[in-house]
C-alpha cells in the first residue's frame, strides 16, 4: 500500500479536482456551504494575506519567467538523458511524474480556488433579486438613474466637463481602495469577505492590452490584476470585478454586478463614478437591442465630460483590436463555456439583469 501511494499520489489532487468538476453541479447545498464558504475560505484567507504583501504583480512574473523555466528545465533534462544514458528511462519517469504532478496540483488548486464557486447558489438568490423579464421601460428608467449617478459623481470630483477624467491618486493607492466599498455591503452579505487587500497593476499593460482583458484573477497564487492601461474611469470598476473573484464569486455577471454595488456604495467618487458609468454602457447596449428609439432618448443624459470619457475608452479598445484580440477572447469564451457557462463571454452583458432587478427592488 506503501509503495502504491509512493508512485501514485501525484494523480490524487488531479483525482478530487475531476470529482468536484463532475459531482458539486449536482449538489449547490453542499458546494455553498462546505466548499465555497468552507475550504475556499481556507485555501484564499492566508493565501490571499501573503500574495498581498507584494505591490507588484506576482501573476505577471510568473507568466514572463514560464517560458524561459520551461526552456531550461527541457535542457537540463537532455542534458541528463545525453549524459547518463544508462539512466534515461528512470529520468524520463521522474520527468513524467514531475509533470503530472504539477498539472495535478494545479487542477486541484484551480477547483477549489475558483471552480467550486461555478455551482454555488446564484448571487440572485442570495441576495433576494428578482430576475424576472422587466419592461423596456424598467431599463429605460435604470439608464437614468445610472447617467444621473455618473453626472453626480463626476461632480463631486470637481472635473470640468471639457476635461477627460483621470485618477486623482496613484494607482496603488486607486487599486487598494476597491475593498472599501465592500466592507459597506459586507455587513449585509457577510461571505463576501476575503483577506485579499491589494489589486496588483500590470506593468506590461499596453501589451496586455492587445489580448482585450482588462482585468485577471490568478486562482493559483489567488491574486488580482488590473490592466491600467485602459481609460481611468474603468480602473475602479475593474479593481472591484477582480475583488469578486476573490470573494468566492465565479460568474462574470455577477462579479460584474458586485462590482456595480461595492462601486456605488465606496466612499470614494472615482469609484462611484466607474460603477455607475460601466453599468451605464451595459444597460443602454442592452436597452439599445429593446429599441433604437428609447436608446437614442437615453442619450440625452449623458454629459459632455461622460461622452469624453466614453470616446477615450473607444479610443481605447479601437487601438488594440486586431487578431491576438480576437484569439485571446475566443479562447476566453471557450474557457467560461467549459466551466458550464453557456452564453461564455456573453455572460459580462447579463448582469443587466441583476442591476434592473437592483432598480425595480429599490423603486419598491
Amino acid at each position: 500500500m506503501k509503495n502504491f501511494f509512493k508512485r501514485f499520489w501525484v494523480f490524487i489532487p488531479l483525482i478530487l479536482a475531476a470529482l468536484m468538476y463532475f459531482i458539486l453541479p449536482h449538489f449547490p447545498d453542499v458546494t455553498e456551504y462546505a466548499f465555497s464558504r468552507g475550504l475556499f475560505k481556507i485555501i484564499t484567507v492566508p493565501m490571499g494575506v501573503l500574495t498581498s504583501f507584494a505591490p507588484f504583480s506576482l501573476t505577471e512574473w510568473l507568466v514572463i519567467l514560464a517560458a524561459p523555466a520551461i526552456i531550461a528545465l527541457l535542457a537540463v533534462l537532455i542534458v541528463k538523458l545525453v549524459k547518463h544514458k544508462e539512466r534515461r528511462k528512470k529520468t524520463l519517469l521522474g520527468a513524467g511524474k514531475f509533470v503530472v504532478g504539477a498539472v495535478s496540483i494545479a487542477a486541484f488548486m484551480y477547483m477549489s480556488c475558483h471552480g467550486v464557486n461555478y455551482y454555488r447558489y446564484p448571487i440572485e438568490r442570495q441576495m433576494n433579486l428578482d430576475t424576472s423579464q422587466k419592461t423596456p421601460e424598467d431599463l429605460y428608467n435604470a439608464c437614468v438613474k445610472l447617467a444621473e449617478g455618473a453626472s453626480q459623481a463626476r461632480k463631486e470630483l470637481g472635473i470640468s466637463e471639457d476635461e477627460p477624467f483621470k485618477l486623482s491618486e496613484s494607482i496603488y493607492t486607486e487599486l487598494k481602495r476597491s475593498g472599501d466599498g465592500y466592507k459597506n455591503i459586507e455587513k449585509e452579505y457577510p461571505y463576501l469577505k476575503t483577506t485579499v487587500s491589494r489589486e496588483k497593476p500590470v506593468l506590461l499593460s499596453e501589451q496586455w492590452s492587445y489580448t482585450g482583458i482588462v482585468g485577471v484573477y490568478c486562482p493559483f497564487i489567488v491574486e488580482c490584476n488590473v490592466n491600467t492601461a485602459q481609460a481611468d474611469y474603468g480602473i475602479p470598476f475593474t479593481a472591484a470585478h477582480e475583488s469578486a473573484h476573490a470573494r468566492g464569486i465565479a460568474f462574470e455577471n455577477e462579479c460584474n454586478f458586485l462590482a456595480f454595488l461595492s462601486c456605488i456604495n465606496s466612499p470614494y467618487a472615482e469609484y462611484r463614478y466607474s460603477g455607475y458609468m460601466e453599468a451605464f454602457v451595459y444597460c443602454s447596449n442592452a436597452l439599445y437591442d429593446y429599441s433604437t428609439e428609447m436608446h437614442a432618448d437615453i442619450q440625452q443624459y449623458i454629459t459632455p465630460g461622460m461622452s469624453l470619457d466614453f470616446h477615450a475608452m473607444n479610443e481605447y479598445i479601437d487601438a488594440h483590436k486586431g487578431e491576438v484580440m480576437d484569439t485571446s477572447l475566443d479562447f476566453n469564451d471557450n474557457f467560461i463555456k467549459a466551466q458550464g457557462v453557456p452564453d461564455g463571454q456573453l455572460s459580462y452583458d447579463k448582469v443587466t439583469e441583476l442591476i434592473l432587478a437592483y432598480y425595480v427592488e429599490d423603486d419598491r
